[in-house]
């Protein structure tokens, strides 16, 4: 959760992910920075360049001491970042991930679905995600999340309360 990304979401939206990082354990915890740089596809594309920078300092804090995954991704999917995190999550054993952070429209759908299409378990968790270009984004991507049962408010998966926050 880089800065940049959450001059526009709820203010509440840090402190949801803070209280799922020190609440909830996992195995693994995967913190995926994204870069564009001069000449990448979103600059070729879009017109849009956006130097890396680190995590928010709560998100920092809370993820000390964890078992954590940093990947480095110029793509949309964590899973498309530096480093194989399905051969990361593999070796570890993890069938399931959960999902948190910015852009619910855009990188946590990218990751939802290549965390899916590649074998996972994978569940939004709709109280820790948000899209930094407005509502109307952030509940078209969950309408679509929740259509295929990738989010933790799913009509096949809300009565499982291991999911559900």
């Amino acid at each position: 959760m880089q800065p940049t990304f959450l001059s526009s979401v709820p203010k509440s939206l840090v402190s949801a992910v803070v209280a799922v990082l020190e609440n909830v354990p996992y195995d693994v915890y995967v913190e995926a920075t994204f870069h564009a740089d001069k000449g990448s596809i979103w600059d070729k594309q879009t017109g849009w360049t956006y130097a890396a920078e680190p995590s928010v300092p709560e998100i920092q804090k809370a993820l000390q001491e964890k078992p954590i995954e940093h990947i480095s991704k110029s793509a949309k999917s964590a899973f498309l970042g530096d480093k194989d995190l399905a051969v990361i999550l593999r070796a570890k054993g993890i069938e399931e991930v959960h999902i948190v952070g910015v852009d619910t429209n855009d990188c946590i759908l990218a990751t939802a679905y290549n965390a899916f299409d590649l074998g996972f378990f994978a569940y939004v968790i709709e109280e820790c995600v948000s899209a930094s270009e407005g509502s109307e984004l952030h509940e078209a991507a969950l309408k679509i999340l929740r259509n295929v049962d990738l989010t933790n408010h799913s009509k096949r998966i809300a009565s499982n309360s291991e999911v559900s926050i």
